[in-house]
């Protein structure tokens, strides 16, 4: 509500001030025009009336009561009118247009105090009518609106230049709404609604100014990518969990089919040795059994725990991963060359990454691709440092959408290879093809 009061008062002040000039020009036009209106009759009063006084103090009709107005004062049209009606003089104006006046009028002319007539052609005239002091003339003055130039266009054309700046207020008021404080408000009103990293921003694009559209065309943006960092952080938790799962999985297998067996069969053997009525031979026999499958379940559980922590790593990265290979060489059967920049020396999460990408890689191309010989190389560029992990082997066809594919179809290695690359600040790029073998390039700047 209290976002809602401030976008209402908002649209107040920006609609006020125009609709108060307005109120303001409109009442002053009404005013002015009345007071020019009360003007002019009175000026039309008093000049027919004083007009009627010189008709009557012995001017009689020879003379002409009537000058031309001075510069500055309202043109009257005015006449003398005998007892009959007839029209004995006039002003120096167009005889015939105060004829038609009075023709037209019949009568309607007020006697003693001016008024608003017609004439011919519906022109607006301000008239009066006044007797001679004798009683033996009739005068009649009259000022035609039209001939009021300066006045009358003042009058008239005012309105219209009212109309046309209400007009162009109301129309910039109308834009201001629709393409400024609507559009913020609906902006508001949908950012505040949707979920970030759940929720798309999206949608029909709203009309308003180039600097909201683009606005709300970076918001949407900001909420695809919130939604993509929140993907992609669910996906990298469950693939932590699968893996750890996996690792488990492996390592409760791997204890099971070796130390486990192996602890079993010395049970086995120390239960015989102890059995009542063996010779002393057999005894020895059984025990010198036990002792020798003791000492095969200690060096697997030594292996185990090289492998799931190998304490080679402290040695560096040459010693380290030399150490793997020899002992991937010997597991697997096959010929791994290694080749490590004698004076590289690299900071240990980025030595434990390498590590591991390595080990991935080979057992990757044992497994997967049957490899016979495996190449491995690290060297310092110009620009950091590079890994190249070629091998002989079947090869495979990548993927459309690259490891993240391959992810999805349930084969996390090359996923992980790349994502311990990218925690250390390196980028990893993967070339195999079905037949030619796999080349795994790995740079770190």
């Amino acid at each position: 509500m209290r976002r809602k009061s401030r976008l209402f008062y908002l649209a107040l002040s920006v609609f006020l001030p125009p609709m108060a000039v307005f109120l303001f020009a409109a009442t002053d036009l009404v005013y002015s025009q009345r007071n020019m209106e009360e003007l002019v009759r009175s000026y039309v009063e008093h000049f027919t009336e004083s007009a009627a006084k010189n008709m009557g103090s012995g001017g009689g009709a020879r003379g002409n009561p009537f000058r031309p107005a001075p510069p500055g004062r309202f043109p009257v049209l005015s006449a003398v009118l005998d007892a009959g009606g007839m029209s004995i003089l006039h002003s120096l104006d167009e005889r015939g247009r105060l004829a038609g006046l009075l023709e037209s009028t019949s009568g309607l002319i007020p006697v003693g105090s001016a008024g608003e007539v017609l004439g011919p052609g519906r022109e607006r005239f301000t008239a009066a009518m006044f007797h001679s002091d004798d009683g033996e003339y009739l005068v009649v003055g009259a000022i035609s609106w039209n001939d009021m130039q300066s006045a009358a266009a003042t009058v008239y054309i005012w309105p219209f230049f009212m109309v046309a700046a209400a007009l162009w207020s109301s129309m910039s008021i109308w834009y201001m709404w629709r393409r400024i404080i609507r559009p913020i408000g609906r902006l508001e009103r949908e950012i505040s609604s949707i979920r970030w990293g759940f929720d798309p921003m999206g949608g029909e694009p709203i009309e308003a100014v180039e600097e909201i559209e683009n606005m709300r065309a970076t918001l949407v943006n900001v909420s695809r990518s919130v939604m993509d960092t929140q993907s992609a952080n669910r996906t990298f938790m469950n693939d932590m969990v699968n893996v750890q799962e996996d690792e488990r999985t492996k390592i409760s297998r791997d204890i099971h089919d070796g130390p486990l067996q192996d602890v079993t069969a010395l049970i086995q053997r120390l239960h015989l040795a102890r059995l009542p009525g063996n010779a002393e031979e057999d005894t020895l026999r059984e025990l010198d059994l036990a002792e020798k499958i003791a000492l095969t379940s200690v060096k697997e559980m030594r292996a185990l725990c090289d492998f799931l922590n190998p304490p080679w790593l402290e040695l560096g990265l040459a010693q380290s991963l030399t150490e793997l290979t020899e002992r991937q060489s010997m597991q697997y059967g096959v010929r791994i060359f290694l080749g490590v920049d004698d004076d590289l020396v690299l900071p240990d999460p980025v030595t434990l990454a390498f590590f591991r990408v390595v080990q991935e890689a080979i057992t990757n191309s044992v497994r997967h691709g049957e490899a016979k010989n495996i190449w491995v190389d690290i060297k310092k560029s110009e620009n950091g440092v590079e890994l190249t992990i070629q091998d002989d082997g079947h090869g495979f066809d990548m993927h459309e959408s690259g490891t993240h594919g391959l992810r999805a179809e349930g084969h996390r290695g090359l996923s992980n290879m790349e994502e311990r690359m990218t925690l250390v600040g390196g980028r990893l790029k993967i070339i195999s093809f079905r037949g030619e073998g796999t080349c795994i390039r790995g740079f770190l700047p």
